[in-house]
Parts: C-alpha cells; structure tokens; sequence
C-alpha cells in the first residue's frame, strides 16, 4: 500500500529506476515475442492485465533483469478513501523467474517467485533506499491465507502482512503537516 499523490508515486517509481509498462496490443505482442525468443529484455514490455473488484490497475510498473523472461513488477490500483490529505493506493508485486508455454505453445505466460514477501521487500527496499519513501510499517494480516495459487497454477507463499509506505511529499506539499507517519520500528 502507497500513501501519496499520483505525482509522487509516479515519481519515486521513475527515482528508483521502475519503468511504466506499455500497454498490451499487437506492436507490443510483436515486440513481447522477439524478446522471448532471442531472451533479451524488453524494459517496458506490457503484463496481463489482472482485475481488482472488477477494476484494471491504474498504473503498472516493472523493472527489467535484461530478459523478458525475468522481471519485477508492480500493478497499482487507487483506493478511494485517503490517509490525511494523501491518497492511497494497493499493489500487487510479483517476481517474474521464468516464461512458460502452454497449449501446443500458442499460449505464453510467466512462472513468478512463489515467495512473494520477496518482491514485496523488494519494492519497500528500493523506495526507501533511494529516499522516494519516507516510512514504511508492517501490518499483519491474520485473516489472509498463507498459500494459495495464482491462475497459472503457481503456489504462492506469504507471512499475508501488507507494506504500507508513505512516498516522500512533492515540493509544493513538504511544508504541510501530515498525521504520524507509519513506522516500523519503537522510537528510542
């Protein structure tokens, strides 16, 4: 979860080297299947567009290993309740460590890390690192299933936390007072 404007999401995304993913149709299908064929990377390619509440995400990031087949990447949907006078946005990441084929090889798709905490650190880490975020504070979830499987069959792992991060505030809005940051840690 991301608490920020669309500004500042956009913009500590792009800090930190993350890559808007083009949109899914026949040039970039063309250009999806070059990739996989010669393994090379192809830094904004398009990913399959998965619905939350019967909605596309907003926005789709990525981060590319220099092969198609290997990838991080990010959808992004906003919510509608705000923290404060801030935005909130929900994310699903996923680790991408292969590509697969299925149906007399007509139909292509994606093995992902079945460790997903991974790519949610991932994502955490390289905002902070970078300073595009501010805070960040675990919150379990003890209702959220510990494994499950996504759509290709993929069994999935998690401890079922959400990373909540609070991206640094634009120029214009550092001089405002916001709630108590999130935080991970007791203050000393």
């Amino acid at each position: 979860m991301f608490i920020g404007s669309e500004k500042e999401l956009l913009a500590a995304f792009s800090e930190a080297g993350w890559i808007q993913a083009n949109d899914l149709n026949v040039k970039s299908a063309i250009k999806t299947a070059t990739a996989t064929l010669r393994q090379t990377g192809y830094n904004d390619a398009p990913v399959s567009t998965l619905l939350l509440q019967g909605k596309a995400p907003d926005l789709v990031f990525q981060k590319s290993l220099n092969t198609f087949a290997k990838r991080h990447h990010l959808r992004i949907w906003q919510l509608t309740p705000t923290y404060g006078d801030r935005n909130v946005w929900v994310g699903a990441a996923t680790h991408d460590i292969a590509t697969t084929n299925e149906r007399a090889g007509t139909k292509w798709s994606h093995r992902i890390d079945p460790h997903v905490d991974r790519e949610r650190e991932w994502v955490q880490t390289d905002l902070l690192f970078i300073g595009s975020a501010t805070a960040y504070a675990g919150v379990d979830r003890p209702s959220a299933p510990k494994q499950l499987s996504n759509a290709t069959g993929d069994t999935l792992l998690t401890d079922g936390k959400i990373s909540v991060v609070e991206l640094a505030r634009s120029a214009g809005q550092k001089n405002k007072t916001s709630q108590s940051a999130p935080t991970a840690r007791p203050t000393d």
